[in-house]
């Protein structure tokens, strides 16, 4: 499946939700992300993907199109139910994206040495390196076709 397509996306949800490792490392998580890819080397376009999470479950994915927009709640503020919400957005170019798939580069090692930007709260992301790690080994579970 061609990354960055809502087709690669159901696979992740798949993934993500039969990944006990996953499941158990995340049990405490609540907080969907925006996952921006930003065009690089064989990339020529931007890529945005709203991953929900809750729990240890992956609660949808979806590629946004080009003209939808998305809101970045505040600390503490509780989604409204309207359009794309999320706590967290992370982003970083197409490059360092396809490292952290093919477990070249740890997405929070990334993070820390500034190849990703966050946007939302960082300490708590930093308390879920495992569970970082596991949402990378759920990528891996599935074919990728990179650009």
């Amino acid at each position: 499946m061609k990354f960055g397509t809502q087709e690669w996306a159901n696979a992740y949800i798949d993934a993500l939700n039969g990944n006990a490792n996953y499941k158990a490392a995340a049990s405490w998580w609540e907080g969907d992300f925006l996952f921006i890819i930003t065009p690089s080397g064989n990339l020529d376009h931007e890529i945005r993907m709203y991953i929900g999470l809750n729990h240890g479950d992956c609660t949808g994915a979806k590629v946004l199109d080009p003209g939808d927009s998305y809101t970045l709640l505040k600390p503490g503020e509780k989604a409204s139910g309207s359009g794309i919400e999320v706590e967290y957005v992370f982003s970083g170019d197409y490059e360092n994206w396809v490292k952290v798939l093919k477990q070249e580069l740890d997405p929070i090692r990334g993070l820390l040495a500034g190849n990703f930007k966050l946007e939302g709260d960082m300490a708590k992301v930093l308390r879920a390196t495992k569970a970082a790690q596991e949402l990378v080994i759920s990528t891996t579970l599935f074919d990728t076709e990179f650009y």
